[in-house]
């Protein structure tokens, strides 16, 4: 077996040397280097945590989506975070304090783990079936190397805190020790003596000493990392040990038992201590998984597969502190150098940035602030009321500034445009499956179509009538979308996986509010506030979401209803709600924060009727499709006295009206488009 040069021992002269070092500016790391000169990991020293650092404050949460499994998580000094993607073989990179991934990069078959050297230039990944470790440039984010690993599947990466030394932590082949200047295996520790299915690593910051989790044998292994020898086992009866993680100040070692769903804790300090054992979440078989401690030494964080959260304890009295909820499966944990953020990699499909959130202090959203409606703008006026004929399942409607109409044809695959004041329609041209919604961009040059089953948004060229590009969501159906007020976001809304959040110039998802219901129907946008309103139809609900940071800051429910859609005065002052079940209008006054909404029948009282609620850009009048009436009802909007009804037949769908709002279209599902003007 190859060794290493063991490090010499210098004992003397210690309290002097300490006191001495006490004013220097790298007393710590001197310190450090004498203390792992003479210390034993049978009994490791005790030392001061780092200072001038903290812990995610947990006011801020923001999940963004990510394909292909992902699964561990590394973060450098600077901030950046890497991702690995478990069945993709790739990864993504985000620059803390963004939240935005990168494009996947190659970085090998089954990325089990990932770690950064302590300079920030390169990260080492571990490919857990392949028998290698790939080296990647975290300036560039490009694999330039493999180191192999001569037997059996890595199942972790361990890197010493100096970044000379990987350790490859195998199933049924022990510890490969990597050197990282050569990128050469220069040592190797036997299963013998580390035992099998290896899962779990940590180092002491103080001692040159490794703990090694052997899993189904519930048993931490003590390295003296000057020999690569084993020292010291400790087994917990009954336990899977699934990682473990060390203390900043060098003095408790955590584990995680996944079979029993507890934290184990040991002070290392005291030779020959045993593990105390703390329940984590509901105790289930395979929950626990990753531990990981705060850069201040002040918490512990536990990740759980089977609770979907993430168990935040006081590092020093281990009493729960409070938990995160990730839903999924939590796999493993990061920190930023100065424990501001928190990033967890969730194997159903997203990460978790936790943060301290700047805006949690000003809830505005709880009472958003009403202000003047925009001038000079009027309503239809009802004296013509023209229907033009169009298959396909007309569905839905906008209308751009210039006055360019686009209508969705659902069964059709298609959209056809009409150019106001004409009411004539182009040809069909198609715009993706079952085209459930349809938004027009601020300046009027794009029109963005949901696709409902295939999960992509088209982006079409209002000047051709051409497809130019498609946004994808991850996962369900986009039953319909909302376009913010400036433009940059899109914001796709499924039926049982939240809200997508889509930048618009990038095409690419940025984040998911995965909390805000189910069957999300109806979306609307506050003008003076930065709030968005989602119905969740059948549990007749409207979550109020802060667009600051994507959070959910309220939830207002209608018993017996089922919310089709909202919206929102153009003075801010009111939220509208179309029941469906009841046929009802739902109305919420927003600058006091009232949770009591006020209903209004609409026409008959029947199911499946009040489909459509809109504002006309006067802000003077409240118009309401109706699906089993026939029928647009339209309504004063401060007193919501009904003014009108304009009989359409058939069974009108979604309402759109023009910037002056002269004209009013509206799509009807039977096979033609009303115009009312």
């Amino acid at each position: 077996m190859l060794r290493r040069r063991a490090l010499p021992l210098a004992v003397v002269g210690l309290f002097s040397f300490v006191v001495a070092a006490c004013n220097s500016p790298t007393a710590n790391e001197q310190l450090a280097s004498l203390l792992s000169s003479s210390a034993r990991c049978e009994r490791p020293p005790g030392g001061a945590a780092p200072t001038g650092r903290g812990h995610p404050a947990l006011t801020g949460h923001t999940t963004v989506p990510l394909a292909g499994m992902p699964f561990a998580v590394a973060v450098s000094g600077k901030g950046v975070v890497y991702v690995t993607q478990g069945h993709a073989g790739s990864a993504v990179r985000a620059d803390l304090p963004s939240t935005v991934l990168s494009a996947p990069f190659a970085v090998g078959d089954l990325p089990s783990q990932v770690r950064i050297h302590p300079n920030g230039q390169t990260a080492y990944v571990s490919n857990q079936d392949a028998q290698t470790v790939t080296v990647v440039d975290v300036a560039t984010n490009q694999a330039f190397a493999t180191v192999p690993v001569p037997a059996g599947s890595t199942l972790t990466l361990g890197l010493s805190p100096e970044g000379d030394h990987l350790y490859a932590l195998t199933d049924f082949y022990g510890v490969y020790v990597i050197n990282t200047a050569t990128r050469q295996v220069i040592d190797s520790i036997p299963s013998s003596a580390t035992g099998s299915l290896l899962t779990g690593v940590a180092f002491h910051p103080l001692a040159p000493c490794m703990y090694i989790a052997a899993r189904d044998e519930g048993a931490i292994r003590t390295v003296d990392l000057r020999e690569d020898s084993v020292v010291h086992t400790d087994a917990v009866s009954g336990a899977r040990i699934q990682n473990v993680a060390v203390s900043l100040d060098g003095r408790l070692l955590f584990a995680t038992d996944i079979q029993r769903s507890k934290l184990l804790v040991r002070d290392l300090t005291t030779e020959g201590s045993t593990f105390l054992e703390y329940a984590i979440g509901s105790g289930q078989v395979r929950n626990a998984f990753d531990v990981a401690v705060t850069p201040d030494n002040s918490q512990v964080y536990v990740s759980t597969l089977a609770d979907g959260k993430v168990y935040v304890l006081d590092r020093a009295t281990r009493a729960l502190v409070d938990s995160i909820v990730t839903g999924g499966s939590a796999r493993y944990i990061g920190f930023s150098r100065t424990g501001a953020h928190a990033v967890i990699a969730n194997e159903m499909g997203w990460v978790d940035f936790l943060y301290d959130d700047p805006h949690a202090a000003s809830p505005v959203c709880l009472r958003p602030p009403a202000g003047t409606a925009p001038a000079g703008f009027g309503h239809p006026g009802l004296s013509r009321r023209d229907s033009v004929a169009l298959d396909g399942t007309p569905f839905a409607v906008a209308v751009s500034p210039a006055g360019v109409v686009y209508v969705t044809q659902a069964l059709a695959a298609s959209a056809v445009r009409a150019d106001l004041p004409s009411t004539t329609f182009s040809a069909p041209f198609p715009v993706g499956y079952l085209p459930s919604q349809v938004r027009m961009s601020p300046d009027g040059r794009t029109a963005y179509v949901s696709d409902q089953d295939a999960g992509t948004i088209t982006f079409i060229s209002v000047a051709t009538n051409q497809a130019f590009g498609t946004a994808i969501v991850p996962e369900g159906s986009i039953l319909t979308t909302g376009l913010s007020p400036d433009g940059s976001r899109l914001y796709a809304l499924t039926d049982y996986y939240g809200v997508y959040v889509i930048d618009t110039a990038t095409r690419q998802v940025i984040g998911q509010i995965p909390n805000a219901g189910t069957l999300l129907t109806g979306v609307a946008f506050h003008p003076f506030a930065p709030c968005m309103y989602v119905a969740a139809r059948d549990e007749g609900t409207i979550r109020t979401v802060d667009l600051r940071n994507n959070t959910v800051v309220r939830t207002d429910a209608v018993t017996g209803a089922r919310i089709q859609n909202v919206a929102v005065s153009r003075d801010g002052s009111v939220l509208f709600a179309t029941d469906i079940e009841r046929s009802k209008l739902l109305v919420r006054d927003l600058p006091s924060g009232s949770a009591t909404f006020l209903e209004y029948p609409i026409g008959t009282p029947q199911r499946r009727n009040a489909f459509d609620v809109a504002v006309t850009p006067d802000n003077a009048r409240v118009y309401v499709s109706t699906l089993a009436d026939g029928k647009v009802y339209v309504l004063d909007r401060a007193t919501r006295v009904v003014l009108d009804s304009v009989r359409t037949g058939g069974s009108a769908r979604y309402i759109g009206f023009n910037a002056s709002g002269t004209h009013a279209i509206v799509a009807n599902e039977v096979g033609w488009v009303n115009f009312i003007h």
